[in-house]
C-alpha cells in the first residue's frame, strides 16, 4: 500500500514540474503579456525566386479585461529557418484614440534585430479596437529589408 501511494506522489510531482517548467506557447506570460488571446494572425513572405508564400512568423493578440490593456508580439515560428538567428522585425499597435491623441497609449511600436519575438508592444483598448502591422525580414543583419508584412485592422473590438 506504501508502494502504490509513493509510485502515485512521485508521479504526480513529475507531472507538476513539467507544467512548471515548460510553458505552452499561448501562454501570455511567455511573451511578456498579460491577458487572454484575442487572435493569432500568420504573417506572410514572399520567395524572391518563386515568387511562392511562407510562413516563419505569427501575430498573436493579447487583451487584459481586468486592466483594459492589449498587448501584441510577433514571434518567430520554432523550427522555421532562421529561428534562434538575428533578423529584422517591426510590430506596431495603434488603438481608436490614434488620431485624437498620438501619445497617450494609443500607439506602441518595436523594431531591429531580434531572436524569437518583436514586442510586447502595448496599447490601451477598452470600448476600442486596435490596429497592428507587423513586418518580418528573412535574412541575417540589421537592415530593415522586410519581405514579410501583415496588417491587421480593427483587431480585438470590444
Amino acid at each position: 500500500m506504501l508502494r502504490r501511494i509513493l509510485t502515485v506522489l512521485t508521479a504526480a510531482a513529475s507531472a507538476s514540474a513539467v507544467t512548471v517548467t515548460m510553458p505552452t506557447a499561448a501562454n501570455a506570460g511567455a511573451y511578456g503579456c498579460r491577458g487572454s488571446l484575442v487572435g493569432t494572425w500568420p504573417v506572410p513572405m514572399k520567395d524572391a525566386l518563386n515568387g511562392g508564400t511562407y510562413y516563419r512568423s505569427d501575430i498573436k493578440l493579447y487583451y487584459n479585461p481586468s486592466s483594459g490593456w492589449n498587448c501584441a508580439v510577433l514571434v518567430k515560428r520554432p523550427g522555421k529557418p532562421r529561428y534562434g538567428e538575428k533578423t529584422p522585425m517591426f510590430v506596431e499597435m495603434y488603438n481608436g484614440r490614434w488620431a485624437e491623441d498620438k501619445w497617450r497609449n494609443n500607439h506602441d511600436r518595436d523594431n531591429g534585430s531580434f531572436r524569437y519575438q518583436a514586442g510586447p508592444v502595448k496599447v490601451y483598448g477598452k470600448n476600442m479596437c486596435v490596429d497592428i502591422l507587423a513586418m518580418h525580414g528573412d535574412h541575417t543583419g540589421s537592415d530593415t529589408d522586410y519581405n514579410g508584412r501583415r496588417s491587421v485592422v480593427r483587431a480585438g473590438c470590444r
